[in-house]
């Protein structure tokens, strides 16, 4: 295996274990709070492009990158819009601000 090639599938494992802490919250806490819908689909269509790209220039490791964000913004658009509750850390935040938090019927106290 050539340097450039290592160097692109440690960016690749990088980028799984960039979306990791983001999928675990939604998942596990089932807050979304702060997560912009829009913005995760402006980068879902920047992905799509991109794989079209690598596809058209057959660039196996950018493919499988682009597969990888396609399936993590995927989740965590699913995710965020499925999460009802603000977790206690980001209640707090917003407490701290001197803001009234909105509560769902799931929010923990």
């Amino acid at each position: 295996m050539q340097l450039e090639q290592i160097i692109g599938w440690l960016g690749t494992a990088l980028v799984v274990v960039a979306y990791v802490p983001q999928i675990y919250h939604l998942l596990v806490k089932k807050c979304a709070w702060g997560i912009s819908i829009l913005t995760w689909i402006i980068w879902l269509i920047g992905s799509l492009l991109l794989l079209a790209y690598c596809i058209l220039r057959r660039d196996s490791l950018f493919i499988v990158v682009q597969s990888i964000n396609i399936t993590a913004i995927v989740t965590t658009i699913f995710l965020a819009r499925r999460s009802n509750t603000i977790c206690p850390h980001h209640l707090s935040v917003v407490e701290a601000r001197g803001r009234p938090a909105v509560r769902s019927a799931r929010t923990p106290k």
